[in-house]
């Protein structure tokens, strides 16, 4: 009767870690699956509530992911979506970027509705979007957190530039304060056409109602608005 071999300690300790990382490989790998799926549902349900044309993108924070989607809710996610568009009803001015930070994720299985614990957003919104809202082209101003515009008069004389300080109004609004005119003389008739250029609060509803516009920085090349909330649900637009 042929004898078996006898496994010598090192051997065997050798059998028992690769067995340990191969399971340790393997869950690694479910794990990473099911962060993907997480992520993709969590994408689809964005895309559905604000209507951006491509899937966000969403990252899946912290690792193990499997215990958190057990318990019904994941720790930490960041969705980034681009170009969120307007229409013509609801959505008055278009989202060039918003990026969202959520806390305590429950999404769908179908991707139809995400509601999470809390959220931080920021949502940039360029001045060639503010400008077709407002009907008329501004930038950031000279003057420090200011916008301006640099305006041709139809009764002729020299350019008007009006100036006025971006703030959040209410019902998460932008509205402008300070609004003044910069120059020399300038005719009666351009009062009037100051009052009317930053006169209306322009409504950013393109971001869920449950977030709220805390702050607004100008910058360059557009602006920045600051969000937090709690209990928000991206639901179907």
């Amino acid at each position: 009767m042929p004898i078996a071999p006898i496994l010598r300690p090192t051997r065997r300790r050798t059998l028992v870690a690769g067995g340990v990382a191969v399971l340790l490989l393997t869950a690694m790998a479910a794990d990473r699956v099911a962060a993907h799926q997480a992520e993709h549902r969590t994408a689809r349900a964005f895309r559905s509530a604000t209507g951006t044309a491509e899937l966000p993108d969403v990252d899946v924070r912290g690792f193990p992911v499997l215990p958190q989607l057990a318990r019904g809710t994941i720790d930490t996610v960041d969705v980034s979506a681009h170009d969120i568009p307007a229409d013509s009803v609801n959505r008055p001015l278009p989202i060039t970027r918003l990026d969202v930070r959520l806390g305590g994720l429950s999404a769908p299985e179908d991707g139809g509705e995400a509601t999470s614990r809390t959220a931080r957003a920021t949502a940039f919104l360029s001045y060639g979007d503010l400008s077709r809202s407002l009907g008329f082209p501004i930038m950031q101003g000279r003057e420090p957190g200011s916008v301006q515009a640099d305006l041709e008069l139809p009764f002729g004389g020299a350019p008007l530039t009006l100036v006025a300080t971006p703030k959040p109004g209410p019902g998460n609004s932008i509205t402008f304060a300070d609004a003044h005119l910069v120059g020399g003389d300038h005719p009666a008739a351009a009062d009037a056409l100051l009052e009317r250029a930053f006169r209306d609060a322009i409504p950013l509803k393109s971001v869920p109602g449950e977030l709220h516009l805390r702050g607004l920085d100008v910058t360059s090349t557009g602006l920045s608005a600051g969000f937090t909330g709690q209990d928000v649900t991206f639901r179907r637009a």
